[in-house]
């Protein structure tokens, strides 16, 4: 096998039982991996076994160190008094196996520095991977909820929409029912096309007032208030209010819109201030703005 250009000692010499010689001399080879390592150490402990390795490509480095190690630690005869081969270090100078070993530590001392290195770099690499996320997870985390909670929210509003019975449900009183006929619902439900249950009107015949009251709001999209200072004391203005803020906890209701016309915001009731957050609130004016505002309210997306 010697004068060939192997770069390393095939596998397939192992199974030659009564080889007690073997010329791997004047090829490539750079090491003896461990598996030929351990087959030679057996075969050298039954019978003396020659191996002739001169005018390779030896290399002494941090990856070779085990092989130069086991070089002057085997039984194995070599071919090479003091078993002196030439070497090629890692800066790419020359050396000999022997030199080397009797400066081992010098040489190959620092091998495990370079390893732990990795194992830092490796280290620090799967900690930038993991924190950077982490970190940015974290730092961001309501935004993240309240865009999941935004997008699932979407999905679920058009699920829902299938079961609201009314666009919108008119909560007012009866000084403002001659304005909302006139005015709003011929507005809302002739040229905007949306339902509107109105209590003198859509309630269910034959049921409780107050659960014909329930069941509409719980039907309704939206939610709209005219207010007023009758309104305030209205015996069911409470009742509505409650149940508007029950079904907007519930994530049903979906916008609330009071309408303050010919009235002061101060009429708003007090009840009505635990929804502060959710109100959008027209001072109405008798022009296309206060419908403007109003229209918006209604189509834009609520977030």
């Amino acid at each position: 096998m010697a004068n060939n250009l192997l770069s390393t000692i095939p596998n397939a010499v192992m199974s030659l039982s009564h080889l007690h010689t073997l010329d791997i001399r004047y090829n490539r080879i750079q090491t003896i991996d461990e598996t030929v390592r351990a087959w030679l150490d057996a075969k050298s402990e039954s019978e003396n076994f020659y191996l002739f390795i001169k005018g390779n490509s030896l290399k002494c480095t941090c990856e070779t160190a085990n092989f130069i190690e086991w070089l002057f630690q085997t039984w194995v005869n070599f071919d090479q008094q003091k078993k002196k081969y030439k070497c090629t270090l890692t800066n790419g100078t020359g050396a000999n196996t022997l030199s080397v070993y009797m400066r081992f530590h010098d040489h190959f001392g620092g091998c495990n520095n370079k390893n732990w290195l990795r194992i830092g770099i490796a280290l620090l690499a799967s900690f930038v991977i993991f924190t950077i996320p982490f970190a940015i997870i974290y730092n961001f985390r309501w935004k993240i909820t309240y865009w999941i909670y935004i997008n699932f929210r979407k999905v679920v509003e058009h699920r829902l929409e299938k079961k609201f019975k009314y666009d919108i449900y008119l909560a007012y009183a009866d000084d403002k029912i001659q304005w909302a006929r006139e005015f709003l619902l011929p507005r809302i439900e002739c040229s905007w096309k949306m339902t509107v249950c109105i209590k003198d009107r859509d309630l269910s015949v034959g049921m409780a007032k107050a659960d014909a009251i329930a069941n509409a709001v719980a039907e309704s999209k939206h939610a709209i208030f005219i207010i007023s200072e009758i309104y305030q004391h209205d015996a069911w203005s409470k009742y509505e209010i409650e149940r508007i803020e029950y079904e907007k906890c519930s994530n049903y209701m979906q916008k609330i819109v009071v309408i303050a016309k010919d009235e002061s915001i101060s009429c708003i009731p007090s009840e009505l201030k635990n929804l502060l957050q959710h109100l959008t609130v027209i001072q109405w004016t008798d022009d296309e703005t206060a419908w403007d505002k109003l229209r918006m309210a209604l189509f834009t997306e609520s977030y």
